[in-house]
Order: structure tokens, then sequence, then C-alpha cells
């Protein structure tokens, strides 16, 4: 009888933890981010550098002062992300729920029932990953999400369980593609973040920012293939710590006859969606990542450093072979 209560406090515990991290109110929880996004700017010297030159490159109209301004609150927002990411992981679908509230509601609706399958496209704005799962635990519909492998396995294990909560599923993007096309032609929901940049091979080159950048045709290539409807979805912070999932109409393509211009449009046209979601809210975009370095690789030049170093130990390691 001992060893019984005994094996079952360490459960119980556990699960009086994982009640009250869930029961923390989104108002508490965007004021402890904060604070851990203030300290983080203090200290990730390289990540605040990052940022710093996205914004003097893409807002140089702003004063130095207003963009460090800027550059403390996405900081801040995304501190306040990391907690909200890891709440996520124990809360309840009513709870869930409780935190996001969607506008367009009829727009998602739509698109989910179409037979054909849609694709949900987003940015890394707001809190993606949240609103990669409002879907499926508002509507009971799961999707396939497309993610980019993470390096530290903690990490990777704590997204990968997080973006499956609720049903969906992940995969990763080696190899994805004939995954995406068949998810699609059976009917299923396919989740896409398109803003991140590719190598040049994968791309295909488009304006963001009014800067050249390189871009995936994944989603457009899978548009014109399977002809289903592209949905922009945004989930923005409110002030109350609360996030708005945001429903757009659906991006309509424009077919010329020809397949590559047309894919050359349509992705320069989602990338303005993005592009005008972000506007509206800066402070809550990713600008830690070096956007412009395949295009514009005078703008971070430890980064053309660190690539130098690599392409040496690669032919010194060719070389020794």
């Amino acid at each position: 009888m001992t060893d019984v209560t005994q094996s079952q406090t360490p459960n119980r515990f556990r699960e009086m933890i994982l009640r009250r991290a869930g029961a923390i109110k989104p108002s508490r929880l965007q004021g402890a981010g904060r604070i851990i996004g203030w300290l983080a700017y203090q200290v990730d010297i390289r990540h605040r550098r990052i940022i710093r030159r996205n914004l003097a490159f893409i807002f140089p109209e702003r004063s130095r002062r207003e963009r460090d301004r800027l550059a403390l609150r996405v900081f801040q927002h995304f501190g306040a992300v990391v907690l909200e990411s890891l709440q996520a992981l124990v809360l309840s679908r009513e709870q869930f729920i409780r935190r996001i509230h969607i506008e367009g509601q009829a727009i998602l609706t739509d698109a989910l029932a179409q037979p054909r399958g849609c694709i949900l496209f987003s940015g890394h704005l707001g809190n993606w990953e949240l609103g990669l799962l409002a879907g499926a635990a508002n509507f009971n519909q799961t999707a396939l999400t497309v993610a980019k492998p993470v390096k530290l396995k903690l990490i990777h294990r704590l997204l990968t369980a997080l973006r499956s909560r609720f049903g969906n599923r992940v995969a990763f993007k080696k190899g994805a593609l004939q995954l995406m096309t068949r998810a699609l032609r059976e009917g299923q929901t396919l989740i896409m973040l398109i803003d991140q940049g590719v190598r040049r091979p994968e791309a295909v080159e488009i304006q963001f920012f009014g800067k050249r950048t390189l871009a995936s045709p994944a989603a457009a290539y899978l548009a014109f293939r399977c002809r289903v409807p592209v949905v922009p979805i945004f989930c923005l912070r409110t002030p109350d710590g609360t996030y708005r999932l945001e429903i757009l109409p659906p991006v309509e393509p424009r077919r010329t006859g020809s397949l590559r211009a047309d894919i050359q449009d349509y992705t320069q046209a989602l990338m303005d969606t993005v592009e005008a979601a972000v506007r509206r809210h800066p402070e809550q975009w990713f600008w830690f990542h070096k956007r412009w370095k395949r295009t514009y690789p005078d703008l971070y030049p430890e980064y053309q450093v660190l690539r130098r170093r690599r392409r040496n130990k690669k032919r010194a390691a060719a070389l020794g072979g």
C-alpha cells in the first residue's frame, strides 16, 4: 500500500504543477515574457545586432532611437512567445480555444470544406505556433504542418510535441513536397510558413519590403498543381495577452499560360500579403534571422566571415582525405 502511494505522489505533484502552469493568465505570462525579453536584449549582442541591421535596412526613414525601441519590443514579444508556447503544451483544448479569438471564421470554414483540400499560409509573425494549432483545436480538423528540423534535440522535441497537438501532423522539409501533394489530393489541409529564406537553387527571386530576396515557390507550385485555395492566417497578439487569429480571403492566382511566370508572380503576391501584415505589426515579426543574407551579403559581414571559415574547413578536410 505504501509503495503504491509513494509511486503516485510524483504523478500527483506533476499534475498539480501542470494545472497551475495552465492556469496562469495571459496578461501575467505576457508580463513575465517582457521581462525575459528585456534581459535577453541586454545580453544577446549577436541577435540585437542582426535585428538593428535589419531594421535600419528596411526602415531607414526612422531614427536610430525609434529603431532601437522597436528592437527591444521585438525581444519582449518573443520572450512572451516562448512562455506562451511552453504553456500551450499543457493547455486543454477548451483552455486553448479561450486564448485565441478568430476573425474571419467563415473564410476558414469554407476553405476547410473544400474537397480538394486547402493551403493555409503565414509568416513568422505574432505567435505562429499557436495559430497553426487553432484550426485543429476549434474545428476538429487536423492539418499537415511543414517545418525545418531544429538542431537542438530538446527544442526539436518540444516544438514537434506542440505542433502535433490536437492531431496535427508534422513533415520536415527534406522530401516533403511529395507528401504535401498527396495530402492536398486527399482533401487535407496543409499549413506553410513562407517567409524564411531558402537557397538559390530552390528559390525564386522576389521583392520583400522593397528589397530583393529569395523565397520558396512551393506554396504557389502546389496551388497551381492541385488547384486549391490559399488562405492567409496571422495569429496576432492583443494588449491583454490573448491572440487574434486573423483569417483573410484566399489570394487568387493569375493564370497567363506561362507556369514559370505565374508561379513567380503568385509567390510575390503571397509574400506581399505577409509584408502587409508585418508592416501593421512590426514588433511581432521574427527580425532575428538574416533574411537578406543571400541578396545583400554585406548587410551581415560576420556571416560572410563564418562562411569563409566553413569553406576553408571543408577544403582542408577534402585535402586531408
